[in-house]
């Protein structure tokens, strides 16, 4: 009995992994729906197509490294998410620029005398 529900839980688990049979499936006309073709009546000058070419392509490939998956910027897709990611590190920032002000700028090791043993 065992063995019979152990053969039967394999073959229900290979039977979820194919794919669904598809028969009916038709393309509804031959030609394409849309066309990826530019319009012919804007005309860029050439020396703003050279400028601009490798800020577009910073900008495609730098575009997911801040996107994180969800397409917004730094990953956020709340924009309420954006005050503690902005505040806390200033105020940290602001908190330190505080505590750097009034350290003395002395070396710690100046009094050192490196010849005694």
């Amino acid at each position: 009995m065992l063995r019979a529900a152990l053969l039967l839980a394999l073959v229900a688990a290979a039977a979820a992994f194919t794919a669904p049979h598809s028969a009916g499936l038709r393309l509804r006309s031959a030609t394409p729906a849309m066309s990826m073709k530019a319009d012919s009546n804007i005309r860029i000058p050439e020396g703003v197509k050279k400028a601009l070419a490798p800020a577009i392509a910073f900008a495609g490939a730098a575009a997911p490294a801040f996107a994180e998956g969800t397409g917004e910027a730094l990953g956020v897709d709340d924009g309420k998410l954006l005050i503690p990611i902005i505040v806390v590190p200033l105020f940290v920032f602001l908190l330190f620029q505080g505590f750097a002000a009034n350290q003395d700028n002395e070396d710690f090791f100046d009094t050192y005398d490196q010849r005694r043993r």
